[in-house]
């Protein structure tokens, strides 16, 4: 093998596997965001600290969940059921990415495919945190508001599980993880289509 054949094999590797490489950083300081918190100090989901550029990264998308976080409470509590509006916030944290994901899946966006598997599987990392905190209630949340208003408490007292709040965030975090190597490994599904022009001209 030349070294034009090993440069044009670098450039396919790199055209089909770049958004991976690219993300790999970020979901492994994730997971060992996620590890540090679960079984040192749950306080490491809020004050883990990330390289730059990745602190960017980080900063970005957990403001804009806890955005959506927030509003799911509002959208869900339009509905007048109290278990919902508490679910809610955790409840549109996952399904907002999960429709962007199903837009790219739809539409063939196979790099946005990637990314939103990527979202996704944090969302997933994020909320497992909240609920692994369910009965120590040590996260600090917005506003300054009380222990009382801790969304997975609240939740698993309703469910008579708070007991289970560690098993609830293991399996949050289970299903993060195989997010993250959905994202990790689309680019194995991808179907290469070539174009074919074909005359059918009788003339």
């Amino acid at each position: 093998m030349n070294s034009d054949q090993i440069k044009e094999q670098a450039i396919a590797f790199l055209k089909k596997w770049w958004a991976s490489l690219l993300m790999l950083p970020f979901m492994l300081y994730s997971l060992h965001q996620i590890y540090w918190a679960l079984n040192y100090n749950i306080f490491f989901a809020v004050n883990y600290s990330y390289p730059f550029p990745l602190d960017i990264v980080y900063l970005f998308v957990d403001t804009f969940l806890l955005i959506v976080h927030e509003a799911g409470h509002t959208f869900f509590g339009l509905l007048g059921f109290r278990f919902l509006t508490i679910l809610g916030g955790s409840l549109l944290q996952i399904l907002l990415p999960l429709g962007i994901l199903g837009y790219c899946w739809i539409n063939r966006k196979y790099v946005g495919l990637q990314f939103s598997y990527l979202l996704v599987g944090f969302s997933w990392l994020d909320v497992a945190t909240y609920a692994a905190d369910g009965s120590a209630r040590q996260l600090p949340l917005i506003g300054g508001l009380g222990k009382e208003s801790h969304d997975w408490y609240n939740l698993l007292v309703r469910m008579n599980g708070l007991e289970y709040d560690f098993t609830f965030g293991i399996a949050f975090i289970v299903i993060g993880i195989l997010c993250y190597l959905m994202a990790l490994f689309i680019p194995l599904f991808y179907q290469k289509h070539e174009q074919v022009d074909l005359d059918l001209s009788l003339n």
